[in-house]
């Protein structure tokens, strides 16, 4: 028998007016608690706290949702067993609820943290290092309030046959191990970058042939977006036995290129010009000093090739390539003065009468 005895008209009236008052004013009080625990958090001046409360909104209208529909339940003359039943899914309700409510609590807070770091004038290297860490962080603290919550829900219906499940397992550990060796050193190697502080979200890196923006640094693997926009998942594994280049790290960016001239050209203007490039770069603002170099490198086949290199005073590549594009059109323009030609690759065939 499911029920205990009949169900009257008035106990169901009851149940439904349960239902229906839980619907009316959950987001009622909803709103409730979270005033009530913002203006504790403003009075104890909690700011952080007060700011990702509307994360757990959601979390608390279902709640209230799911408590009137128990409630409207428990009015019903179910038998022990079933209402044993009820019981413990409606605490198993509890359960997911607070989980959620401390999984978007994290990630509120996460971020809000992250961001003021961000925001800060002095972007000292911690700051930098913030990007990475707590993102990081945050997920490592999901993960074992996850592993609670399931060991909690386990436990309430009380699952003896966890302890048969977890004695089967030993049976395949050792797969389960050789299974795991990956996920283990990709761990590690997330752990070393953290350590190490080989990049941090942001940077410009290159690793065996990938090249790109680091955008996420995580547990088991590092994404990265290419120059051409394509999304790359690295295993951290990688990262602890292969050389990596982050040229995030350096303070310049080096322009070096070779300029050809015909063999036409007289070694006076070929001087002339080569002094007004010394000069133009050493007066470029973005150029740092000292570092220009502009040399007659060699005999080519079909030309003489100037040697040009500098170092620019910025890494970021739009910066860096409007330099170079700068610099290009001013040695255009200094050859022009001089009367100077651009060589080309060519050949001279010269016919026997």
């Amino acid at each position: 028998m499911i029920f205990t005895q009949e169900i009257d008209t008035v106990t169901m009236a009851e149940s439904a007016i349960i239902i229906l008052a839980a619907v009316l004013f959950r987001n009622f009080i909803a709103n409730i608690i979270i005033k009530v625990l913002k203006k504790l958090s403003v009075k104890y001046n909690l700011k952080n706290i007060a700011l990702v409360l509307d994360s757990i909104e959601k979390p608390l209208v279902n709640f209230f949702t799911l408590t009137g529909f128990y409630f409207a339940l428990a009015v019903l003359p179910f038998n022990e067993k079933i209402g044993l039943f009820l019981f413990r899914v409606y605490r198993t309700f509890i359960i997911v609820t607070v989980t959620q409510c401390l999984l978007r609590i994290v990630t509120s807070y996460a971020e809000v943290l992250n961001n003021q770091y961000l925001n800060k004038e002095d972007k000292t290297e911690r700051t930098h290092m913030s990007k990475t860490v707590f993102p990081l962080v945050a997920k490592l603290v999901k993960v074992i309030i996850v592993a609670i919550a399931v060991v909690a829900i386990a436990v309430e219906f009380n699952f003896e046959q966890l302890s048969s499940i977890l004695a089967g397992l030993g049976i395949g550990g050792a797969a389960l191990a050789l299974a795991s060796q990956d996920l283990i050193k990709n761990f590690f190697g997330g752990f070393v970058i953290l350590t190490d502080k080989s990049f941090a979200v942001g940077d410009w890196i290159k690793v065996d042939s990938f090249e790109g923006t680091v955008e996420e640094l995580g547990l088991r693997s590092t994404k990265i977006r290419t120059v051409d926009k394509e999304l790359v998942t690295v295993p951290n594994s990688r990262f602890a036995d292969r050389e990596l280049i982050n040229f995030s790290a350096r303070e310049n960016r080096r322009v070096n290129f070779t300029v050809g001239v015909v063999y036409g050209t007289s070694p006076d203007k070929l001087k002339t010009a080569m002094e007004k490039i010394k000069l133009m770069l050493d007066s470029h603002p973005m150029i740092k000093e000292e570092s220009p170099l502009v040399k007659f490198d060699r005999f080519s086949a079909s030309s003489l090739d100037v040697v040009v290199q500098y170092l620019t005073k910025t890494i970021n590549y739009n910066e860096y390539m409007s330099i170079k594009d700068d610099v290009n059109f001013k040695i255009m323009e200094i050859f022009k003065q001089e009367e100077i030609s651009f060589a080309f690759p060519s050949m001279s065939v010269y016919m026997k009468e």
